[in-house]
């Protein structure tokens, strides 16, 4: 009797399925569209063919869950008393307030992706995902639990990271003057934009959020070799008054293997919040324990130590946010209250000359942020005051920005000033579109005061040109960078110093976007005029790629098929070293040999699912990236990544 009152209610409500696949995450800018479906205007289409079965007063029944339908169901049959299951309706509700993100101006399409998008390169942490950004080397020793870094035209210390608007700093004693990029969620993110400066690269991320009062799920699942294996879970809904509820959780492992730098990683996040039209409230909580094994030395060097000793570490990054308007148009404001907090649980192993630590390390950061603006009619202005109290002392940084963009003339204003060392940085960037398939690009960057070398300034410069052909561009151009102090990095070795840098030069080529129909390319290759700290003197990065969804065969947009195939290649990298100097031919000097590597990814999605395999194979007998440690020549991961709508 239940069944045939379910089948008279599935035919009484013709009402179409909302088939959008991932309404939250495909714009991350952009809420995603109500349904057109209208839901209370349903007619009840009587059953003339089959007598509707009587129920017992107080029988409930249950309507079908997969429709987007009115506030009730209305169930022929049904006495007086009888009562039927309520499916609330599926509506967007005002999105949570997001940080600002930068215009990014350059010939050409730049470096941003939404949540499919950045999922879909195959990337496991931001390291990976630089990789496709001109300029930078990254480097690691093993697998997702070892340090990574990545340099900018040759500076570790000029890759920064914001959160919804807080800068995530620097809290673990063992990564010397640079961001451990580990230390990023990327897996919680919903966008990420990135700002290439003259010598500077700032990374924005905005943290997933959804907008929709029906249910969103997710499960993730990939397994691969050195036995690792990693499991994601997502919650997110909005309820009635505009109230947003998310969970979600990340655990990964790896072998325990000396030789492959192995561990594994617990990170759980949540987000409690309000908002409406105007105002929005939130808080969101970040927490991760990881434990990293003991990485040995592949290739022993006397000048070293032998190896990476083990450390078991928490971090937790979490804020309290309001905030008026939209930073994509109008006048907005948003103030923040940011806390993090290392802790340490591991001492320092006694390998070597290491030295020894107490195993209750904590170091804490507390960020006091005001933002605000103002954007309309391609303007924008806007001016950011964060405070960031460390237990070395407050830091003050003040920032303004200013741009204007229209198709063929584009313009961008950046300064911030450091209270802590009364430094100054001011970058401009331009970009001129005189004709559609024609553009000019360059940006310029001053600091001064407080700098590694006095109060001379430094400046430095890139101005490219490009051609559009088909959908993809293709440009070229050269690059200075000046000189600078790069840090050591110690997480590797502790003989590893900061030392100055020399400035330098170097032309640069790109390639990006479709460039046959769906088959597209990344490239991009930098040839600076000598070798510098963590800056080879040649590198490149080059990937074929294919992204269609078949609309021919699959008008509805239920399939898609992404992969690629990429080359990676750079010559041989200096690290800095106590008593060196910059060369190649420096006889006590610690090098990192020239290396190619292949890597490979291929993504099919299905309806609301995507399925991928990820590999990388390394070419030729040493693959490494930082001196003493060997990369896996072989490894690939594969999995599923599962979205619900209930």
């Amino acid at each position: 009797m239940l069944a045939l009152a379910l089948s008279a209610s599935a035919r009484a409500q013709q009402v179409q399925r909302d088939t959008t696949p991932y309404p939250d995450s495909v714009h991350a800018n952009k809420p995603a569209a109500p349904p057109t479906t209208k839901p209370d205007s349903a007619r009840v289409k009587a059953d003339s063919t089959k007598p509707r079965p009587a129920l017992a007063p107080g029988d409930t029944v249950l309507a079908p869950g997969d429709t987007v339908i009115g506030d009730s169901v209305t169930i022929l049959g049904l006495h007086p008393g009888d009562t039927a299951t309520k499916i609330s309706k599926d509506t967007v509700k005002a999105p949570i307030a997001h940080a600002e993100m930068p215009p990014v101006l350059g010939v050409g399409e730049q470096f941003t992706w939404s949540r499919e998008e950045m999922f879909a390169t195959g990337a496991l942490t931001l390291t990976q995902l630089l990789e496709y950004v001109p300029g930078v080397t990254t480097f690691t020793t093993g697998n997702l639990a070892s340090p990574q870094f990545g340099a900018y035209a040759g500076n570790p210390g000029r890759v920064r990271v914001f959160l919804d608007g807080m800068e995530i700093d620097n809290l673990d004693p063992r990564a010397g003057g640079a961001l451990d990029l580990a230390e990023l969620q990327l897996w919680s993110l919903e966008q990420v934009t990135i700002e290439r400066g003259a010598d500077e690269l700032r990374v924005y991320c905005r943290t997933w959020t959804v907008t929709r009062t029906t249910t969103s799920t997710r499960i993730d699942v990939l397994t691969g070799d050195q036995r690792t294996n990693l499991y994601r879970a997502f919650f997110g809904k909005r309820y009635k008054h505009g109230e947003i509820l998310q969970v979600g959780g990340q655990n990964y492992g790896t072998a325990s293997d000396v030789g492959v730098g192995g561990g594994s990683e617990l990170a759980l996040f949540g987000r409690l919040g309000w908002a409406n039209k105007d105002w929005s409230v939130d808080g969101f909580y970040m927490n991760a324990d990881r434990d990293r094994d003991l990485r040995q030395q592949d290739i022993a060097n006397t000048l070293l130590e032998p190896g990476i000793p083990r450390q078991k570490r928490n971090r937790t990054d979490m804020y309290l946010r309001l905030g008026h308007g939209d930073p994509d148009s109008g006048v907005w404001v948003q103030t923040m209250l940011a806390h993090s907090n290392f802790t340490e649980k591991t001492p320092f192993s006694a390998l070597g000359t290491l030295p020894t630590d107490s195993a209750d390390t904590v170091r804490t950061s507390t960020q006091y942020i005001a933002t605000g603006g103002f954007t309309r009619w391609g303007l924008r202005l806007s001016g950011a005051e964060r405070y960031h109290k460390l237990q070395t002392g407050g830091v003050s940084a003040t920032e303004v920005r200013a741009s204007f963009e229209r198709r063929l003339l584009a313009l961008s204003l950046y300064a911030e000033r450091r209270g802590a060392d009364s430094s100054s940085t001011e970058e401009a960037t331009a970009r001129l579109t005189p004709l559609p398939f024609f553009a000019v690009a360059g940006t310029v960057a001053r600091r001064h005061g407080g700098t590694a070398f006095g109060d001379e300034d430094e400046v430095s410069a890139r101005l490219e040109a490009g051609i559009k052909i088909s959908r993809a561009w293709f440009s070229a151009g050269i690059w200075r960078r000046a000189q600078a102090v790069v840090p050591g990095l110690i997480a590797y070795d502790t003989l590893y110093k900061s030392e100055p840098t020399m400035a330098a030069t170097g032309p640069f080529l790109a390639v990006r976007g479709k460039i046959w129909r769906d088959i597209g390319a990344n490239v991009w290759a930098v040839d600076w005029n000598s070798t510098g700290y963590y800056r080879p003197k040649l590198q490149s990065h080059e990937e074929l790629y294919i992204d269609t969804q078949w609309l021919q065969r699959f008008p509805t947009k239920h399939f898609r098929l992404v992969a690629g195939f990429a080359h990676e290649y750079r010559r041989d990298v200096p690290f800095p070293v106590q008593g060196g100097f910059e060369s190649l031919s420096d006889p006590n000097g610690v090098a990192v040999l020239f290396s190619n590597a292949f890597v490979g990814r291929i993504e099919f999605h299905i309806l609301d699912a995507a399925i991928f395999f990820n590999s990388y194979s390394g070419s030729g007998a040493r693959v490494e990236q930082v001196n003493g440690y060997l990369l896996p020549t072989q490894r690939f991961v594969y999995g599923i990544r599962w979205q619900f709508w209930n």
